[in-house]
């Protein structure tokens, strides 16, 4: 199972999505599962990001009296992944290092569970 193609952005909005991302994001894979997470208190800002990413989006209370809220946009799977194959081009090295990093291993958790199922079918 390969994943999905790239999101469908434009590059104007992949590189503006790219510059949140590397400087406010957070790229990970719980569990083996490629993730995309940002939080901040500019609610048009993760709205935007949330729209172009297809992301789901919650709030989280303040911490601290003085903190203001936060609304969290998140995506995760092979949307995810596929996000991130969209973004590498404008990415910096360690953000890109960490996706492709992630998106290597997803593909090979992919193609391992689907010849397991090849094999349970074919059994």
């Amino acid at each position: 199972m390969s994943i999905p193609p790239a999101a469908p952005m434009t590059r104007e909005e992949a590189a503006w999505l790219s510059g949140l991302l590397d400087g406010e994001g957070c790229f990970d894979s719980p569990r083996g599962n490629p993730r995309i997470r940002v939080k901040m208190s500019d609610l048009d800002v993760i709205l935007r990001a949330a729209d172009l990413m297809g992301a789901s989006t919650h709030m989280e209370a303040a911490r601290f009296e003085h903190h203001k809220p936060l609304m969290v946009a998140q995506i995760t799977g092979d949307r995810a992944a596929s996000i991130m194959r969209a973004l590498l081009p404008w990415l910096g090295s360690r953000r890109s290092g960490k996706c492709t990093e992630i998106i290597l291993a997803h593909t090979a958790r992919q193609s391992a569970l689907a010849g397991r199922h090849l094999k349970a079918v074919a059994a």
